[in-house]
């Protein structure tokens, strides 16, 4: 990390972009693109005016190391199991079979608009506190509380962009599984109720009576 030092106060350059900065990029990045001013404002926290009034030398040194650090993040594509933010550990999903079904539901309602504006939601999701740590890297997270997302997200938006750039794949990966899950889910029961449909149409008139057709049907 480097500093710039200006008249009032001492900036510390983080070597990563922000969930919050990142997606302030994508939501208007041809802007950000062709102008490296409106970038490094971003990246700084500073308005233009203030990076305009530093030497020629300071901007240089931090355009180069935002350059090649930002560089290093969007190449890297890594997937980070766990990592520790602001002095908590968290962990990433390690049981699929035992999440919570408002997980599920969260996942469909914030990736189905626009992903990018709820990248830290859905990180909160993905990514919860660290309870108890066992051998050869085991761990195990909080169960999920959708009460607790909101709050867990935007406390992420300051969170470094490599680790949603790490498991967005991963994140997509599980989102289409869960989805041809529910596909196949409703193939087989059209198909099961197909079935009992031409069964139900054989049975006497005084049994179907009895058994009403959506009394049997899945």
């Amino acid at each position: 990390m480097i500093e710039i030092v200006m008249e009032d106060k001492v900036i510390e350059v983080s070597p990563h972009m922000t969930i919050s900065q990142y997606q302030k990029f994508i939501k208007n990045q041809e802007n950000y693109k062709n102008s490296p001013i409106e970038l490094l404002s971003l990246y700084l926290g500073i308005s233009k005016n203030e990076l305009k009034n530093l030497p020629v030398s300071q901007v240089e040194m931090v355009e180069n190391y935002i350059t090649n650090e930002m560089a290093q993040d969007f190449e890297k594509d890594e997937l980070y199991n766990n990592f520790e933010f602001n002095g908590v550990e968290y962990g990433l999903e390690n049981d699929w079979s035992k999440l919570a079904w408002g997980a599920w539901v969260d996942f469909q309602v914030w990736s189905s608009s626009n992903i990018q504006e709820n990248i830290h939601l859905l990180m909160a999701v993905l990514y919860r506190p660290v309870i108890s740590k066992g051998k050869r890297g085991k761990y195990v997270i909080q169960k999920y509380k959708s009460e607790e997302v909101e709050d867990r997200g935007n406390e992420f938006m300051d969170l470094p962009v490599k680790y949603w750039l790490g498991a967005a794949s991963f994140f997509f990966l599980m989102s289409t599984l869960y989805i041809n899950n529910i596909k196949n889910s409703l193939v087989l029961t059209n198909k099961i109720n197909k079935q009992m449909i031409r069964g139900w149409k054989i049975l006497p008139k005084w049994l179907q009576e009895k058994i009403p057709l959506d009394s049997i049907l899945h």
